[in-house]
């Protein structure tokens, strides 16, 4: 598995994809997404031009990004795309540039609670369910209500909207699900003019994410290789 020529192809899909909707490429932020991927694969996608990883779990991440920057001997910045537990909010809370899954108040409390004693803000993606009852994220029909209370917290900045829609064979099949997050982040600009993000679009579906207004897409599989959960 040849990461370097991996990124070359998807650069150049990226390109393609933000071209033929008329779109800036510049304006879409490739995240490597690192579950279960070696710190030396890593090492190798940041010697190759990746400078943004997401991870899925707390402690996977606890473990890696120290690890990761001294090989590098610099920062590389870090998104969490995984489901929050609160007592993990620690790991988290100061070392990554954006949380991408918030949904839960009890979970924000505790965001806003720990940056508050450190003195920074931390922002955030909301993340909206694809109507899977067994998956993460707000209701759509809810998500103005939840942005609503996360302006109580000082602490908080919500700065986009994130799904994981269904898997699908027929890739085609996931463009109504980005299609309405691009339209739910449109009305919830009218409250917030800092929401911006759409992180949508994962290894097999993210030039249909592109075509749909992507800003941010967190592929994994396509630069590491299939690997095991």
């Amino acid at each position: 598995m040849d990461i370097i020529q991996n990124l070359k192809r998807i650069r150049e899909r990226i390109v393609e994809a933000a071209l033929r909707v008329q779109r800036e490429p510049k304006n879409i932020r490739l995240v490597a997404v690192t579950k279960n991927v070696t710190v030396e694969k890593i090492i190798e996608a940041a010697k190759a031009g990746i400078d943004t990883f997401g991870e899925n779990y707390a402690q996977e991440f606890r473990d890696k990004y120290i690890k990761v920057e001294k090989a590098l001997g610099r920062d590389v910045k870090w998104h969490f795309i995984g489901r929050i537990q609160k007592n993990k909010v620690k790991y988290i809370v100061s070392n990554v540039e954006l949380i991408h899954s918030l949904d839960s108040i009890k979970i924000a409390e505790e965001i806003n609670r720990r940056a508050e004693r450190l003195g920074i803000n931390v922002p955030v993606l909301i993340e909206v369910n694809a109507d899977e009852a067994y998956k993460g994220g707000v209701k759509s029909e809810a998500a103005e209500e939840f942005l609503e209370t996360l302006n109580n917290y000082p602490n908080i900045t919500v700065k986009g909207l994130m799904i994981m829609p269904p898997f699908f064979e027929e890739k085609e099949m996931t463009r109504p699900y980005f299609n309405s997050l691009r339209k739910l982040r449109d009305k919830l600009q009218k409250k917030s003019s800092k929401i911006i993000e759409l992180s949508m679009g994962m290894s097999g579906d993210f030039v249909v994410a592109i075509e749909e207004g992507a800003t941010i897409l967190r592929i994994g599989t396509d630069i590491f290789g299939e690997r095991t959960d």
